[in-house]
């Protein structure tokens, strides 16, 4: 072997290393580190592209301009059919960023019945509602349904607080609020603030910026796959080279 040597040596060629991988073979600590930050891209780009087809397909949804509930049917003896506190702070108070307004829709269930609707500050409709008897609801759907007791006449509710978004009359009543930051319920009425309300209301959402923001997550999730993909290619080939 010694004279192996020397021959390699006085040809000019330098002697291998002893165990050394020939240059750009193998999987170094680096090709490693690329090739997982490239699948967690992977992921991130399917993430983004699916997030991006949902709000496409919602955008596409949306109907008159809302992005509506099925309609629900809520009837009570009481005097009044009332959602229980929305909260909207913090990052809930961003929604309103994201969304231009919320219609509800009621109809009294005897035809050519009035009704009337209103959203109003949580603080001064529980305080409103204190010892009256009323439904309460947290979501569309009878499962969500919970009486509350009293025996105190509401005074009509048109005028008995400063209600931020109010509707009034026979057949379907529109109203539309603008989301924004604070805790509100929304209360369903006759207008006279006798007993007995029955209706059907649908909810409804407006987004105008949902074609923009699929078209941020789809350019984001685009450029991650690309990214992604050339930190798994790359290494991979270089680790394949045989010099």
């Amino acid at each position: 072997m010694a004279a192996d040597v020397c021959d390699r040596i006085g040809a000019g060629v330098p002697p291998a290393a002893s165990g050394a991988a020939p240059a750009g073979q193998g999987w170094t600590a680096g090709r490693v580190v690329s090739l997982i930050a490239g699948s967690i891209l992977g992921l991130v780009c399917a993430l983004l592209l699916g997030g991006a087809g949902i709000l496409t397909w919602a955008d596409q949804e949306q109907h008159g301009g809302y992005l509506a509930t099925g309609t629900a049917t809520y009837s009570t003896g009481g005097y009044a059919v009332a959602s229980d506190p929305v909260n909207l702070h913090g990052m809930w108070g961003w929604l309103g960023q994201f969304t231009g307004d919320v219609r509800i829709r009621v109809t009294a269930t005897s035809p050519g019945a009035p009704v009337f609707v209103a959203i109003g500050p949580a603080g001064d409709v529980s305080r409103y509602l204190a010892g009256v008897s009323y439904t309460s609801v947290t979501a569309l759907g009878v499962r969500d349904v919970t009486q509350h007791l009293g025996n105190v006449p509401p005074a009509p509710p048109s005028t008995a607080l400063d209600w931020v978004a109010q509707a009034r009359g026979s057949g379907t009543q529109t109203l539309r609020w603008t989301v924004r930051s604070g805790d509100w319920m929304v209360v369903v009425m006759n207008p006279d603030g006798a007993p007995g309300v029955s209706v059907r209301a649908d909810l409804g959402v407006s987004s105008p910026v949902l074609p923009w923001l699929a078209g941020e997550l789809l350019a984001a999730g685009i450029l991650a796959g690309l990214t992604g993909a050339a930190l798994v290619v790359i290494p991979v080939r270089l680790a394949a080279v045989r010099r």
